[in-house]
């Protein structure tokens, strides 16, 4: 059974009307040239415009306005309710419910004083600070780009539009929270026999590096829970997983053993989507059904905006800072930003923590030490069983380069690591909506 557009909305009580807190405004025929007028707490009040609500913007709006309620915070969505990515994997073979990932914009828009805004921001102009919205356009002081990824099919299947629309349809990677998932969750149910291809990107500069080896384990958890006769074939450019490497192999070895296969030092060379093959530097791979996870770069906001130099994938930014090179009243922040961090979800709030501060101590014209994010990250390995890592980083401004720091990880699937991986999911979107 899918679930349709329809039953998300359902599910979280949110219509599909557009709104935005601090008064009723209505800006269903507003033309992209239009301004929107929304109010400031006070005349002189310097607007900070965030785009993208994930992880990363709903943190920053919230603690923006907590540290400040003098400054204004613009906060656009193109999505109508949030859905989170952290933790779907669990959602995608019931272990969790749909509601357990849905929260309300409006809700923590109003409770904290931000505007919501449920639209789409089609470009930027630097030199005039305006951003251009499917509904208006608003003009900004400070501006982040919570953007999240975007994905570059390039190197696996080519720069032919159709063959990426047939990766984007047919084989989703569902690293973007939202249809996606309810595609491949269809997937998953309707399988019925055969190999379960899923890829893991090149390099670490992907979405939730444990991400795919927690998804490929908990599909081979799912497949032998309903007795499918197929399995989770898993190619991987790594020598190994890079994080939870020894928990993931136990998972493989005791609980879903036949189920999945794990193929390391594989490269992939190209996806034949006609003959249903992966041709791969292990040589060919038929796949029954494929879950296509290629390698990551910005979102084309941040393209538009000039921020990515010639050759790249991501922003060129002020390390250890957020701010963009190219204009230091952009941040990119969360997993569009490029430094080597994890772009996970626990990194992206910690992070937003950290650049909400910076932005309030500019707006004033004061400067702050530099503060590293965290990132603990927990993974499901068979229901109720749970691994997890919690590190920090050092940055080192001689060198101009990052390092983990501090790093622990448990290893051990077990029942109290998962219910804290359920209890760390709640403290995280309260941290956000509550």
């Amino acid at each position: 059974m899918s679930v349709s557009r329809r039953d998300l909305l359902k599910a979280t009580g949110v219509g599909v009307a557009l709104a935005a807190t601090g008064g009723a405004f209505n800006f269903t025929f507003a033309k992209t040239t239009d301004t929107l007028n929304l109010p400031k707490p006070s005349k002189g009040s310097p607007r900070v415009v965030i785009v993208g609500g994930g992880w990363s913007g709903s943190t920053l709006a919230k603690y923006i306005k907590k540290n400040d309620p003098n400054i204004d915070v613009v906060l656009i969505e193109k999505n109508n309710v949030f859905m989170s990515c952290p933790v779907s994997n669990l959602w995608l073979v019931d272990l969790v419910d749909l509601e357990f990932l849905i929260h309300d914009h409006l809700k923590a828009a109003d409770k904290y004083g931000y505007h919501f805004v449920n639209a789409e921001v089609h470009d930027i102009d630097r030199k005039k600070r305006v951003v251009y919205t499917s509904l208006g356009k608003l003009h900004y002081d400070y501006l982040v780009l919570a953007t999240g990824i975007d994905y570059d099919y390039s190197q696996w299947v080519g720069t032919d539009p159709k063959d990426i629309e047939i990766a984007m349809k047919r084989y989703p990677a569902a690293f973007k929270p939202g249809e996606e998932h309810f595609q491949l969750k269809k997937k998953i149910r309707d399988f019925e026999e055969g190999n379960f291809v899923i890829t893991v990107p090149p390099g670490i500069d992907y979405r939730c590096i444990p991400g795919p080896y927690e998804r490929a384990t908990l599909i081979a958890w799912y497949f032998k829970q309903n007795n499918i006769p197929g399995k989770v074939i898993l190619l991987d450019p790594h020598n190994d997983p890079p994080v939870k490497a020894e928990g993931f192999h136990k998972a493989w070895n005791e609980y879903v053993k036949g189920y999945i296969e794990y193929y390391p030092q594989t490269d992939i060379k190209e996806v034949d989507f006609g003959k249903k093959r992966i041709v791969t530097s292990l040589g060919d791979f038929d796949f029954t059904d494929l879950n296509l996870y290629p390698r990551c770069k910005s979102a084309p906001l941040v393209y538009k905006a000039g921020l990515v130099p010639k050759g790249d994938r991501w922003p060129a930014l002020r390390w250890p800072w957020y701010m963009a090179q190219a204009d230091e009243r952009i941040f990119c922040t969360g997993d569009a930003r490029n430094q080597p961090f994890s772009k996970s979800g626990n990194t992206a709030n910690s992070e937003a923590h950290i650049v909400a501060d910076l932005i309030v101590k500019l707006a004033h014209g004061k400067s702050m030490d530099y503060k590293p994010p965290r990132t603990l990250c927990y993974s499901g390995v068979d229901k109720g069983k749970a691994v997890w890592v919690d590190l920090t980083y050092k940055y080192d401004p001689k060198k101009n380069e990052f390092a983990f720091h501090n790093v622990k990880m448990d290893n051990n699937p077990t029942e109290a690591n998962w219910k804290a991986y359920l209890e760390w999911a709640k403290a995280m979107y309260r941290d956000m909506f509550s």
